[in-house]
């Protein structure tokens, strides 16, 4: 199944920085034996500052200990999977305790290699033990990330590969900021690169806060009220999708059921803190419930509420 590259497919999607990303999904009965040893280590990949994967957590979870902030610096791994190679999950895999052989075997089991050679193997971007695992190899470098934020009385989260460090006071130092760089880094052995692009610093301004991380943006006054938003560019996004369907006339089940879901997105976002949802969505929404309400009965709903 391996050698033979049966038990996968291979596709590549664009990036939103140019370029392709390729996908490896796994196929039955491979992605059912990777989903067993996703459930068997994930006790073993829980951390204080991951919110990625794990029950009543969330990336809007990892976002809320940064909302009193007044200097906040995030940053991400480049290729964080693909760059986790199988030596690293053979690793940690001994580490939890099991024996040489079945560690190997697991982590061939849940690591693709382009070459077929084992020891070129990676984690998969579309495999679905790949977030557990790649958990479990990040466990160390949370932990010493935690201890050295307690130390410094700073806030910390991370969400998949992007992290966030966050303090009431004026700045965090550039030392502070390129030292949890490095620890990311140097901890990995250097598989993991987080280049200046991938990196921001954030600081009050005329007194207001604008914080972005993980498409949420923190906004409000240095004192006072502060709330969490989504970012302008996603919801002009979300414009886009609802206006591009319209001009279509795509009102089939598929594109119903994925504005539906960017729609809640928002309302998970806006009503658990009681803020009005972003009219200007709200109405092409409205308008595009009534037309797909049409193409689908051939009557307009009497029953559908405004904004």
């Amino acid at each position: 199944m391996l050698e033979n590259k049966s038990g996968y497919r291979v596709w590549s999607i664009p990036k939103k920085s140019g370029g392709k990303r390729q996908i490896q999904a796994a196929l039955w009965p491979l992605r059912e034996i990777q989903a067993r040893i996703a459930a068997l280590i994930y006790p073993y990949s829980i951390s204080e500052i991951n919110h990625g994967f794990i029950p009543g957590r969330s990336h809007q979870t990892a976002v809320l200990p940064h909302l009193l902030a007044n200097a906040m610096f995030c940053w991400d791994i480049k290729d964080a999977f693909s760059s986790t190679t199988k030596k690293q999950v053979l690793l940690k895999f001994r580490v939890i305790g099991f024996n040489n052989p079945l560690a190997d075997l697991m982590a061939d089991l849940v690591c693709y290699s382009a070459t077929g050679k084992s020891e070129d193997g990676f984690l998969p971007q579309g495999y679905c033990s790949s977030p557990i695992i790649f958990n479990l190899v990040l466990k160390d470098i949370d932990r010493l990330l935690f201890l050295f934020a307690q130390q410094r009385d700073y806030q910390i989260s991370r969400y998949v590969d992007n992290f966030a460090i966050s303090t009431p006071k004026k700045e965090i130092p550039r030392q502070d900021r390129e030292l949890v760089v490095r620890i990311v880094m140097n901890l990995s052995n250097g598989s993991y690169k987080v280049p200046e692009e991938k990196t921001s610093y954030f600081k009050v301004e005329e007194d207001k806060v604008c914080f972005e991380f993980l498409g949420l943006v923190i906004k409000g006054p240095k004192k006072g009220k502060r709330e969490i938003r989504v970012t302008d560019e996603k919801l002009a996004d979300y414009r886009w999708t609802i206006h591009d369907a319209l001009e279509k006339g795509d009102f089939s089940d598929r594109k119903v059921r994925e504005i539906r879901g960017k729609i809640n997105y928002l309302k998970s976002v806006y009503q658990r803190q009681s803020l009005p949802l972003p009219i200007r969505i709200m109405e092409l929404y409205f308008q595009y419930q009534q037309m797909a309400e049409v193409a689908k009965t051939g009557q307009l709903p009497l029953n559908l509420s405004g904004p």
